[in-house]
This record gives structure tokens, C-alpha cells and sequence, in this order.
């Protein structure tokens, strides 16, 4: 049966992308720089410390979501009997797949999960040495059939940033981002200001620089499972 009880993983080790784009140098306080010189209000009359500070945080995650660079993996020991884990303390943001014992587990939705297992395991008691399929629902992950024994469950998943708060916090996303991030806060200033034009000029910026990265930035795979909503397109 499924034991309520959740693991957390007990190792993590993470491959960020900083091998191809380096180790982020830029602050927050960079990006408030550039924004109110290019914006023209350096003395923060229109647009405020705190507007910017939020701004690029959203720019952070909207921009991870779609090169996928913040890319880690994470171990953690499957229990006996036990179907349910949590990696909560991963901050993922999206999931690449998911392995048990070595073996890639298929994903499948909640829904398809419920109906997949209700139908050929109604009292969840089917265990066996390799899973078949994992679901999530509210950041646990479960897997069908139960596994039977003690094995790793590697995660290959893209990390959410770091979340900034200080002037002098360093960006999560490397130098190479930071073009892209100054946009994206500008086009949200433009917005507040209700000059379309340039609103749509950067917005344009950002999207051809994540066109312009295409495949370069997205897992191998190509296949992700998104498990917790990111920003939608603004």
C-alpha cells in the first residue's frame, strides 16, 4: 500500500548551464541601473526600487521557462512500499523526466493517472520492482506500481531562481540573460507609462532573443513536464 509518509531527497547536484554561459556576474542593482537610463527616469519618480525588484524577479522565471538554463538533477532513495515523494525543497520549476533504478518512468497527467490506476489497481495494492508511470499533484510525485524495493529516483529538472530582494543580489540567470531580463523589466515600465509602442518593441527584443537561442537552451529530450505555472506570455 501507499505510505503517507514523503522522502525528500537526500543528495543534489546541479548542472546549470554555467559551463556554456559562465557564472552570473550581474546584480539587481545593474538592472535598475540600465533600466531607469534607458527608461529616463533615474530618479525614480515613474518607476519605483520595488516595481524593478519585482519586475526582475518575474523576468527570471518567464525567461528560465523558455531556455530551460537552470538546468539540476537531484537523488533521492525510493522506500519500499512507498509510491509518494516530495521535492519541495528542489524549487522546481519544471520537471525533464524523471528516473527510477536507471530507467526513464513515463509521465502522465493527474487525470490520466487516476483513471489509469482505478481501473487495473482500485485498492493501489499492485507493487513491483520498476514503475511504470509517475503523476504530480501539489508538488508530490507519486508512482504506479508502488515500488517493491530500494532504488535511486534521479530528477532532471530546470530550477526555479533564486528570488531577489537586496540591490546587491546576484542574478540566477547568467551575463547572458541580462540584455534579455533589461528588456523584458522595460517593457513592463513602458506598460505602466502606456507607451504601446515601445511596450511592443521590447517585448518583440525578447522574443526574438529566446527564438534566436531555439534548441540550444532546451533539454535533449525535448520533453518537459511543467508542475508549476509560469508567466504567462506578457
Amino acid at each position: 500500500s501507499t505510505s503517507s509518509r514523503l522522502a525528500t531527497p537526500s543528495t543534489e547536484s546541479e548542472d546549470s548551464g554555467m559551463a556554456t554561459y559562465g557564472t552570473p556576474t550581474k546584480l539587481l542593482s545593474d538592472v535598475s541601473t540600465v533600466v531607469k537610463r534607458k527608461f529616463g527616469d533615474e530618479s525614480g519618480v515613474q518607476i519605483t526600487d520595488a516595481d524593478i525588484l519585482g519586475w526582475t524577479n518575474d523576468a527570471q522565471v518567464y525567461l528560465n521557462a523558455r531556455s530551460n538554463v537552470l538546468k539540476a538533477k537531484a537523488t533521492v532513495s525510493s522506500v519500499a512500499g512507498q509510491a509518494a515523494y516530495s521535492f519541495t525543497s528542489l524549487h522546481i520549476q519544471q520537471i525533464e523526466s524523471i528516473h527510477y533504478a536507471g530507467t526513464r518512468i513515463p509521465n502522465m497527467s493527474f487525470s490520466q493517472a487516476e483513471e489509469t490506476v482505478s481501473r487495473y489497481d482500485p485498492n493501489q495494492e499492485v507493487s513491483e520492482d520498476l514503475p511504470v508511470l509517475w503523476y504530480e499533484w501539489a508538488e508530490t510525485f507519486t508512482f504506479w506500481p508502488v515500488p517493491s524495493g530500494v532504488q535511486n529516483i534521479d530528477v532532471y529538472y530546470t530550477k526555479l531562481p533564486t528570488k531577489l530582494v537586496n540591490p546587491t543580489d546576484v542574478l540566477s540567470l547568467p551575463d547572458d540573460f541580462f540584455d534579455d531580463i533589461c528588456n523584458y523589466v522595460l517593457a513592463q515600465a513602458y506598460e505602466l507609462d502606456e507607451d504601446w509602442e515601445a511596450m511592443q518593441l521590447k517585448t518583440s527584443q525578447v522574443q526574438q532573443s529566446l527564438d534566436m537561442r531555439g534548441e540550444e537552451s532546451r533539454s535533449a529530450q525535448e520533453m518537459t513536464y511543467p508542475v508549476i505555472t509560469v508567466i504567462d506570455d506578457f
